[in-house]
Parts: structure tokens; C-alpha cells; sequence
């Protein structure tokens, strides 16, 4: 007999798209920003200010031996009726301008990524939705795709079982998009004070 997974873990298609970076728009949309080629910034992100788990996740894909850039994120606490649930998103790309412009790559992902969760015995009661998007990178005339993760935990009586269950998700994420290999050629963004070279599948 087949155990019930205690979470759901998706993968769609948007019918939409975007470009990227975006303007500021004086309210929640605080505009792109780059933290692969400006990592002090990431302190000028407010979504980031009183999330930890969050921070440490954008901080881990914007680092130079990272596959990946960050494009957003969002972090909120909310009270329903059947109780206290956290829920967010991280959205980023490949840094790689093979990678990022063909969405297979992140079909790639999600499945390692899926079998990823049941050999390390994730059992946390957590929803992680993957969507693929199509977007446009203005600044480096590339046309490709990204992926957001959204992740919604189950409600819990407690604020602080929603936040352990927020934060292992995010751990899990973080730990798993760093075991990706990055490789010498195509890469999108790079401090030119590095010679690191791009990222591949």
C-alpha cells in the first residue's frame, strides 16, 4: 500500500510573460535587482527584512558559484479559517544563456528536485508549486525563461509551526539548487573581478 506524501509538489506552464528588470511601482513591486553583480543590495530588498530563511535563499542563489540569479521573492504570515499559514515565493533563472532560454532545463530541476525531496524524507505538510514563465532580460537582449517556486504551508494552530515548516522548505530549496554544477562557458551575469565562467545543465 502506498503512503500518502504529507506534501504537494507541482510543476505548470504560465500563459504569461514579462521583462526583466522591471520598474518600481511604489508598492509592493520593488523592481529587480541584481544581486548577482551588486550583493550589497540585497539589504535594500524589504521583503527580505524580516525573513531570514528567505534572505539566506536569495543570498545562496546570487552567490558567484551559484547556477542561478534571483528575479523575487515574497514572504507573509496569514490567518485563515482553519488556522495560521505562511506562505511566498522565490523566482529566479538560470545564469546561463543556454540554459535559461530553453525551459527544459527547469523541467530538469523539478524532477531531480522531486526525487530530491523523498530520498532526504521530506514530510513536512507544505504545497511547492513550480511556474515556468517566459521572460525577456532588457539589459542583456536575452529572451528565455524563469521559474518561481510558491510555497504555501498547510495551516497550523501555532505561528511557530508554520514558520518551522516555512523555513525547512526554504532550507530544503536552498540545499538542493546548490548541489547543481555550474560549468566555464555562457554566463549571464559575473563579476568581471572573477573569472568564474557560466553555468550549464
Amino acid at each position: 500500500m502506498t503512503v500518502p506524501l504529507p506534501y504537494i509538489n507541482t510543476l505548470h506552464m504560465s500563459p504569461y510573460g514579462k521583462s526583466i528588470p522591471y520598474p518600481e511601482n511604489g508598492e509592493s513591486n520593488h523592481g529587480f535587482k541584481n544581486l548577482k553583480l551588486s550583493p550589497n543590495l540585497i539589504d535594500s530588498i524589504p521583503e527580505l527584512s524580516s525573513d531570514t530563511s528567505l534572505k539566506s535563499l536569495i543570498k545562496s542563489l546570487n552567490a558567484q558559484e551559484s547556477s542561478f540569479f534571483s528575479v523575487g521573492c515574497f514572504s507573509k504570515m496569514r490567518q485563515t479559517l482553519h488556522g495560521i499559514r505562511h506562505h511566498g515565493y522565490v523566482e529566479f533563472a538560470w545564469n546561463c544563456t543556454t540554459c535559461v532560454q530553453d525551459a527544459i532545463h527547469y523541467f530538469s530541476l523539478f524532477f531531480h528536485f522531486d526525487k530530491y525531496l523523498r530520498n532526504e524524507k521530506f514530510n513536512h505538510s507544505v504545497k511547492l508549486d513550480w511556474i515556468i514563465e517566459e521572460v525577456r532580460f532588457c539589459d542583456v537582449g536575452i529572451c528565455g525563461f524563469c521559474c518561481a517556486i510558491f510555497i504555501d504551508t498547510a495551516p497550523c494552530q501555532l505561528t511557530a509551526e508554520a514558520v518551522t515548516a516555512w523555513q525547512i522548505s526554504l532550507k530544503t530549496i536552498q540545499l538542493f539548487l546548490h548541489t547543481i554544477p555550474r560549468s566555464p562557458s555562457n554566463v549571464i551575469y559575473a563579476d568581471t573581478g572573477l573569472n568564474l565562467g557560466g553555468f550549464s545543465a
